[in-house]
């Protein structure tokens, strides 16, 4: 006896025989419904003109892939108006014309493509017994029709992502209160942001980051909206500015070096026992990049210089100041130090010391590569690896009885920028704490300039309205450096203040474009707008 709940239970028909073969489970079945349908006229027929056989794919069994062969019908349409004088056997459910599946398998794959798209989905389908092509799970997905939500919560974020990074960018939409995407669009222009903000009047408040064709597009679609400015963002810009304060004060910062690394130097004590440097520092704010010719390659270069004349080895040289040989003999025959020319240069050895520091120890590359990242490192993860190698290759340097080598230590600019944001305690190396006091000792401004950071740092956990005013004329009327940033928060004064006073902010549309990355990567980067959009909102809805 065949049981009854192989087949589904909404559809006529009824098995006859079931018969096994190795890795396949075939079961034999006709149409046992009195009449048919007509497609085109809708009307029902009795009349059966011939017979022929279908086979379909059903949900396996066991792991066994399981084939229904239907004995289907075809009728003849009576109607004379009709077009269509023959017609096969038409179903309510499950089986749909021309289809080779029933449409609880094909909603199987469907759900299987949406987690592993194309070609890992065609695998994992072989393997639970319904085996389809990669070409198959992307039509599956094309075929169903998926529309973005009519209505939103009225509070949504907006950001951009890659389709080629640095090329071609789309926005997202999310629906911050609900934590899912809205819609997807094809460019980032403020004309398409603009019309379809037009098409939702219940949106209230957008977050957006401080991409200016985004705030001009909300203003001309959603004038009614307020807008929110993303707090990362905003304190990433002060970061930015701060790092360009520091670049632009390469010499000032080579004295600190030298002076930090200078074995009889007696940085310890001289605060107590001597006045503090009367040498006023004057911060401006930058528009030439020196990332090319960083602070800390001027310094290692002259302390090579230094090195070798007084007669120490290339060798050593080497373990001193953490460089290759080749770059140390390079340096010794170098008048002055020459901007580098290469496309392909990094600005890597900035970060040397950062790099080999204990607390990095055990780290992967790819999560040193992040980490550098935003602290400035301007190269791919492929250069990255390439020169750490290099590093770790290096023997250990063996010390001997008359020489004790001192390692060179550097700080980059973007390494102290980010050490004016963090709080004492949460500077972990000494060595860190105490460059930052002598710093501030021989650069006064160096600390009102942390102090300026902390304070807009501050401000976000406050909440208060009219602090952000305060801040921005205290920065304009210092000498720290950060006055044109002060300015920029001006001309989107209403926004940022927004991020000041609520706690909207941005984190789930973040979260939600690397998810589009996720989708991005299962189908290895090939898939066009419009499929990667009904792939979004379909796991979204």
């Amino acid at each position: 006896m065949i049981p009854h709940f192989i087949l589904p239970s909404n559809l006529q028909l009824k098995a006859h025989t079931i018969y096994s073969s190795p890795g396949e489970l075939c079961i034999n079945t006709c149409a046992y419904q009195k009449y048919s349908v007509c497609p085109i006229c809708k009307k029902k027929s009795i009349r059966i003109h011939s017979r022929y056989f279908r086979t379909l794919l059903d949900l396996p069994i066991s792991g066994h892939i399981t084939k229904v062969k239907l004995r289907a019908r075809k009728y003849f349409c009576d109607n004379i108006a009709c077009p269509r004088k023959i017609f096969t056997e038409r179903f309510h459910c499950e089986i749909k014309p021309y289809y080779r599946r029933l449409m609880r398998s094909n909603d199987l794959l469907f759900k299987m493509a949406l987690e592993l798209g194309g070609n890992k989905g065609a695998s994992i389908s072989g393997y639970v017994g319904l085996p389809v092509s990669p070409s198959t799970i992307l039509r599956v997905i094309k075929r169903v029709n998926i529309q973005p939500n009519s209505l939103t919560s009225g509070v949504i974020g907006v950001d951009d992502w890659a389709f080629k990074k640095g090329r071609t960018y789309g926005t997202v939409i999310v629906d911050l209160k609900r934590k899912e995407v809205i819609d997807l669009l094809p460019d980032r222009e403020s004309g398409t942001l603009a019309e379809w903000l037009k098409k939702h009047p219940e949106i209230k408040t957008v977050s957006r980051d401080r991409y200016g064709p985004y705030a001009l597009g909300i203003k001309a679609g959603a004038p009614q909206a307020n807008q929110v400015a993303d707090r990362f963002h905003l304190l990433l810009n002060l970061g930015e500015a701060t790092k360009r304060i520091f670049q632009s004060k390469g010499k000032e910062l080579r004295e600190i070096f030298k002076l930090y690394n200078d074995p009889k130097s007696e940085r310890s004590t001289s605060a107590e026992t001597e006045q503090p440097a009367k040498r006023v520092l004057e911060i401006v704010e930058p528009n030439i990049s020196t990332a090319n010719n960083s602070v800390a390659r001027k310094y290692l270069f002259d302390k090579v210089k230094e090195l070798h004349g007084n007669g120490i080895t290339l060798r050593q040289i080497a373990r001193i100041t953490k460089l290759a040989r080749g770059t140390v003999r390079r340096y010794v025959l170098m008048d002055s130090l020459t901007k580098r020319q290469s496309r392909s240069s990094t600005n890597l050895d900035a970060f040397i010391n950062f790099l080999l520091m204990e607390e990095n120890r055990g780290k992967t590359y790819r999560e040193l590569h992040e980490t550098i990242v935003e602290m400035g490192f301007n190269g791919k993860y492929t250069q990255f690896c390439h020169k750490m190698n290099e590093v770790y290759q290096m023997q250990p340097f063996t010390r001997t009885k008359t020489v004790t080598p001192i390692v060179a230590k550097t700080w980059s600019p973007a390494r102290l920028s980010l050490m004016l944001y963090m709080e004492l305690e949460q500077i972990k190396g000494n060595d860190d704490k105490e460059f930052l006091k002598l710093l501030f000792d021989k650069f006064p401004q160096i600390k009102q300039l942390e102090q300026q950071v902390k304070g807009f740092k501050r401000l976000f956990q406050s909440k208060q309205d009219g602090l952000l005013k305060n801040w921005i004329d205290e920065a304009i009327k210092s000498e720290c450096g950060l006055k044109n940033f002060a300015k920029n928060l001006i001309k989107d004064y209403q926004a940022v203040n927004n991020a000041v006073i609520t706690s909207i902010s941005n984190g789930q549309v973040e979260g939600q474009v690397n998810r589009i990355k996720n989708i991005k990567r299962k189908m290895y980067g090939k898939a066009g707008f419009e499929l990667l959009r009904k792939m979004v909102l379909a796991k979204s809805a």
